[in-house]
């Protein structure tokens, strides 16, 4: 009898220290795993953020800038922004806001270009300018949504919604190119369609 007790008591502790070990390794790290699922998730995206953060961050910003350049007649070309971001990833593209920009002839004449955005490529001087585009020229005005300025072929090339207008004349078509060099005005349309509408000004 007394044997039998003995055994019964130590079959009730195994029984308890077995269920003590099952609670605290197995359900309880089930629980844990359930649990940290979620701030793994978190840091992933955390670094997912940083990584974006750093790439907008490898971008340079800089402020009152310009740039200067002369052409084959030694014609002065000059462009002037409050804001300027280039990207690390090419060097040679600058992204400017609230641009100016200028082309002074040796006899002094000049033509005045302005926009609220544009693209200037440093490389060749190249610059799309686009959004309120607006060129004056003595007593001519030009206005479009946006505009391909071309250095090395001395063209610039107004596109979309363009309205010339000067003293007596207006003028609508959706392009207008400009010979820099002789300032001589071609004025087409895209489609063969359209018609270029031009009114008298009383």
């Amino acid at each position: 009898m007394y044997k039998t007790l003995i055994q019964l008591v130590l079959l009730l502790i195994l029984i308890l220290v077995l269920s003590f070990i099952f609670y605290k390794y197995f359900y309880t790290s089930k629980t844990i795993t359930n649990v940290t699922r979620s701030p793994a998730s978190i840091i992933r995206s955390d670094s997912s953020k940083a990584k974006e953060n750093k790439e907008v961050n490898d971008d340079s910003e800089i402020y009152n800038i310009s740039y200067k350049k002369f052409d084959i007649l030694n014609n002065v070309y000059l462009i002037e922004a409050e804001k300027g971001i280039i990207k690390n990833k090419n060097p040679n593209i600058v992204a400017m806001t609230n641009v100016k920009a200028s082309i002074t002839y040796l006899n002094n004449d000049k033509i005045l270009i302005s926009s609220n955005k544009a693209i200037l490529d440093k490389k060749n001087f190249e610059t799309k300018f686009f959004d309120g585009v607006k060129l004056t020229y003595q007593d001519h005005e030009l206005n479009s949504n946006s505009l391909d300025f071309l250095f090395n072929k001395n063209l610039a090339i107004f596109k979309d919604n363009v309205r010339y207008q000067n003293s007596d004349t207006k003028m609508f078509s959706n392009k207008i190119t400009i010979n820099l060099l002789t300032r001589d005005i071609e004025i087409s349309s895209k489609n063969k369609l359209d018609k270029i509408k031009v009114q008298k000004i009383n």
